[in-house]
């Protein structure tokens, strides 16, 4: 069997092939950029819409904190340290962060703590707290999100 490997020039003419019985058409992206021009820019938007889902995720994050932290020698400290931070943009996108803030009576930091209650030490097994409030918080996030949206979108 004889084969050859393709050439640069083949390779493009194989990736802009449309056979005839493939075909796709662009219809109502007119009408999906005019909604979006509409909108402005999604600054204006985004940290709104940020603002409305951190405290389901602060409160969320709390409660786990609490039920993790809590086997009798935690004085709940480190739940109540818990704040989001005001809506942020870097080269990503648009972000809000929600975490421990402070230092405890000792004098160790309560975002540290929260790290090892997550990651767990070569003594304290992993609790994985973080994922978990993420993912029982993400549905009541984007109704949130989604709620403000049209709030602030008249839509």
């Amino acid at each position: 069997m004889i084969s050859s490997v393709p050439t640069k020039r083949e390779k493009q003419r194989s990736r802009s092939y449309v056979g005839d019985d493939m075909s796709f058409q662009t219809m109502g992206f007119d009408e999906l950029e005019k909604e979006l021009m509409a909108l402005g820019d999604i600054a204006d938007v985004a940290p709104a819409m940020l603002e409305a889902a951190a405290p389901i995720l602060e409160k969320e994050l709390k409660s786990r904190v609490k039920a993790e932290a809590d086997k009798g020698y935690a004085k709940g400290d480190l739940a109540l340290s818990i704040k989001a931070n005001k809506p942020g943009e870097n080269h990503l996108g648009h972000y809000v962060s929600i975490t421990a803030k402070g230092r405890d009576r000792k004098g160790i930091r309560n975002n540290e703590k929260l790290a090892y209650l997550d990651l767990g030490t070569q003594k304290q097994g992993a609790r994985p707290v973080i994922s978990k409030a993420v993912k029982n918080a993400e549905q009541g996030c984007l109704k949130a999100m989604q709620d403000k949206f049209d709030e602030v979108t008249g839509g």
